[in-house]
């Protein structure tokens, strides 16, 4: 009888529970914007539901029990300016875990009015006023074709392009017209390089990028005008900060994609500590095909890994201390059979293979002094390699290997960086840093003549250098509403001898509650790759020298003006102005020729050219303007548009235009989130993008020259001044979400040019037709990927 009753119960208690709906714990710290000191009592509310709590003496908070879903949280704290956190994805998969920033009012409030009309866009970094937007990890996955990439994801911005790079399949980012050559990269406050696989040396951008989403918390991207911390770019800027692991749980994913499959895993270091690690290990799905004996792409073969990683020691009398990590590898190659009767086409007895390792391994340490003063010092080391070979079989010898043409580029980098950051009262802060570099290069590049038993090296050499950068900035707020920033960065470089002083100033009035003005300038310089400093050339029976050795910075003049203004809790719309003078620019010292390193995508650009001088010059300006709704009641939709001009001046006075000079950028981006069922565990999403572009500039073609001497001639008189076409793209993303009591999963689609739309990249003759024919952009591209989160 007990069994029975027993069984009965049982069996009444399966309703409730299957209609019990899964809940999660979000917890993290509040602190003080400008000192990071932490902040006691303040109140953390979770909207519509009597859910909240209070932080602690450490500043920490620990809500249990939220239904999963998308929730509004509200912070607030006598004397600061509340914070408002727009719907935050609760899921079973992985807890909520927040850092906080709060800022001082300049007024004391005895009642707090929570307002939701908080710019989620606004940066982090409180010394930026112009031209910088904060993203987000959610904004990396939502933006159709953006693909968990921080540098896809800002193409959407006003201000980046999309043409004038190498592919629209690379994430180079083309910023104000200049070259992606321009963009700083940044990890932890320290400067890092190129974080993508097969990306040019040189370059900013590449095919891959090897940063996970899964470690990266939210962070900034400047288009321009930056703080005077940041040196080493005259064009934009990816400050990218690291997220804490979960330091009270164990939490892992998995991820199985077209472009890679990778797991990451996170937790404390040892139960009872707050220390926490975070890592992300990724290689290629198509190298573990390769490696089943399947080729999906045909005889190029690209492979690569990733592993990234965030250990985070707790505070103590000695600090807080970060250890983390950003290490990737490459390899792009062709095997050449040894069987002519396989051969197909002319170039089939050629292949190459292509080698690159990147990597930075840096410790972090904050210090807090006081409650308004603290240290931030960063030492890292860098690794920069670059292999290629470039080769064909003598089918009449055998088959025997034959080099062509070899490279290496060796750069190891080791970095020290601290800064000093101090709240002097609620109206005055200042922050000061110094940044030393030491460079350890190995250089060289060879072609091989007469069946690979002679060559000719036309870059060589082995040494070392220094470079030393410091600043000064400091904020002062007149009142609530008008903010002035000051400071200076000074660059010097010990391989060229050179130096630059740079001073910058910001402005910001906010003359309505909803409604402000900014105000920016500033110079910038930025040293070449150390390789184009070492670019031989040769008169006969003379040695080779280095003729670009002792070349200048480029530099760069900015002025920004701004006008922002929120319409309700939701909508902003933005204006920016610019122009920027490009000075003491490298170009040809030819008077015919029309090589500038403006023009430059990479070293390939510029390190097989003749001597170079400082007088070249360039300028841009333009208008960007945005429309935001940020994501709320299950939708968003965000419209750019850019209207600029970009023209370099050359050696001989004669001013062109660009190559990044499309004239024009459109971008119209769109999402809805669906969520059915009464137990709100399921999301649907579907996200647009149409791209509208000016095109690749080029130089016409001289038709009739061309069909007279059976090759491309073209026209230099007219040189860049006509375009490909329209650029034209829309893109699609699909994704569908489960969230299950332990775990959840996500299966996601990204369709990057869903029409097929065959975008013009270039022209060429073809002399056996006798007309123009273009080469194009890529096609339909998909990428699937399933995500499980336990």
């Amino acid at each position: 009888m007990l069994n029975k009753n027993i069984l009965l119960l049982t069996i009444s208690c399966f309703p409730l529970l299957a209609w019990t709906q899964s809940v999660q714990t979000c917890r993290g710290i509040v602190f003080e914007q400008e000192t990071l000191h932490p902040l006691t009592g303040v109140n953390i509310v979770i909207e519509a539901t009597d859910l909240g709590t209070s932080t602690d003496q450490d500043g920490h908070f620990e809500i249990p029990n939220i239904p999963v879903g998308r929730h509004n949280i509200i912070i607030s704290y006598l004397g600061f300016e509340p914070v408002y956190i727009r719907n935050l994805l609760i899921t079973t998969g992985k807890e909520a875990v927040l850092d906080i920033g709060m800022t001082e009012a300049l007024i004391s409030m005895e009642e707090v009015v929570i307002k939701a009309n908080a710019d989620k866009s606004a940066p982090l970094n409180d010394m930026a006023i112009a031209s910088v937007r904060s993203f987000t990890v959610e904004e990396t996955s939502r933006y159709a074709s953006s693909i968990f990439d921080p540098a896809r994801m800002a193409m959407n911005f006003a201000g980046v392009s999309t043409t004038g790079g190498t592919s629209d399949l690379f994430n180079e980012i083309i910023v104000r017209g200049n070259s992606p050559r321009g963009v700083l990269w940044r990890l932890e406050g320290i400067e890092i390089p190129n974080p993508n696989h097969f990306g040019g040396l040189g370059n900013s951008g590449g095919g891959i990028s090897m940063l996970s989403s899964g470690l990266i918390a939210t962070s900034d991207f400047y288009t321009g005008a930056f703080p005077s911390e940041f040196g080493n770019a005259i064009s934009g800027a990816f400050d990218l900060n690291l997220r804490k692991g979960n330091n009270k749980k164990r939490e892992h994913s998995f991820m199985f994609g077209i472009l890679g499959t990778e797991v990451a895993s996170e937790g404390p270091i040892s139960k009872g500590k707050e220390g926490s690690y975070l890592f992300n290990f990724r290689y290629s799905t198509l190298g573990i095909l390769k490696q089943l004996g399947l080729s999906p792409v045909g005889d190029v073969l690209p492979e690569y890994g990733d592993l990234s990683f965030n250990i985070h020691f707790p505070g103590s009398a000695l600090g807080r201390f970060n250890l983390f990590g950003l290490m990737g590898k490459n390899r792009a190659y062709i095997d050449v059979q040894p069987d002519s009767t396989r051969w197909r086409e002319s170039d089939d007895d050629s292949g190459f293979n292509e080698r690159q390792t990147t990597g930075t391994i840096g410790l972090s340490h904050k210090i807090l002094i006081d409650n308004h003063r603290y240290f931030h010092t960063v030492l890292a080391v860098s690794i920069d390699n670059n292999l290629n070979d470039e080769f064909h079989l003598d089918k009449s010898d055998s088959y025997r290997y034959i080099k062509e043409f070899e490279n290496r580029f060796d750069n190891y980098i080791y970095r020290l960086s601290t800064s000093y950051n101090q709240k002097i009262n609620n109206k005055n802060s200042i922050k000061a840093g110094l940044i030393g570099s030491y460079h350890d290069y190995h250089f060289y590049a060879r072609d091989y003549k007469n069946n690979g038993t002679e060559y000719v090296t036309y870059l060589q050499d082995t040494g070392s250098s220094a470079q030393l950068q410091t600043f000064v900035q400091w904020k002062h707020r007149f009142s609530s509403n008008i903010t002035g920033i000051a400071g200076f960065h000074y660059n010097y470089f010990g391989l060229t001898r050179q130096q630059s002083l740079e001073p910058r100033f910001s402005f910001k009035w906010q003359f309505a509650a909803n409604r402000s003005i900014h105000l920016a300038t500033g110079l910038y310089s930025k040293p070449e790759h150390p390789v184009f400093y070492f670019t031989e050339s040769s008169q006969v029976n003379q040695p080779r020298v280095n003729p670009n050795r002792y070349l200048d910075y480029i530099k760069s003049w900015h002025l920004v003006g701004g006008y922002a203004q929120k319409i309700g809790p939701d909508l902003r719309i933005a204006a920016e102005v610019y122009y920027q003078y490009l000075f003491d620019v490298p170009v040809e010292a030819l008077t015919q020729s029309r090589r500038s390193i403006l023009n430059a995508i990479d070293v390939w650009d510029v390190i097989r050219g003749y001597e170079a001088v400082n007088t070249g010059a360039g300028k841009n300006y333009g208008i960007d303007l945005t429309i935001e709704k940020n994501f709320n009641r299950s939708y968003y939709f965000l419209c750019t548009s850019s209207l600029f001009n970009s023209r370099y001046k050359t050696y001989s006075g004669e001013w062109f235009n660009t190559r990044f000079n499309s004239k024009y950028q459109v971008n119209i981006l769109g999402g809805k989130e669906f969520n059915p069922g009464a137990k709100k565990d399921r999301y649907f999403t579907l996200n647009g993008k149409i791209v509208l572009n000016g095109g690749n500039r080029i130089t016409p073609i001289d038709l009739a020259a061309s069909r007279e001497q059976g090759r491309t001639i073209r026209d230099n008189s007219k040189y860049l001044e006509a375009s490909v076409g329209r650029y034209y793209r829309f893109d699609l993303g699909i994704s569908y979400k489960i969230i299950r009591s332990r775990l959840t999963h996500t299966l996601m689609l990204d369709i990057q040019n869903l029409t097929n739309h065959l975008n013009r990249l270039e022209d060429d003759f073809d002399r056996r037709t006798g007309e123009i024919e273009y080469e194009t952009y890529t096609g339909l591209f998909p990428v699937i990927n399933y995500r499980i989160e336990f």
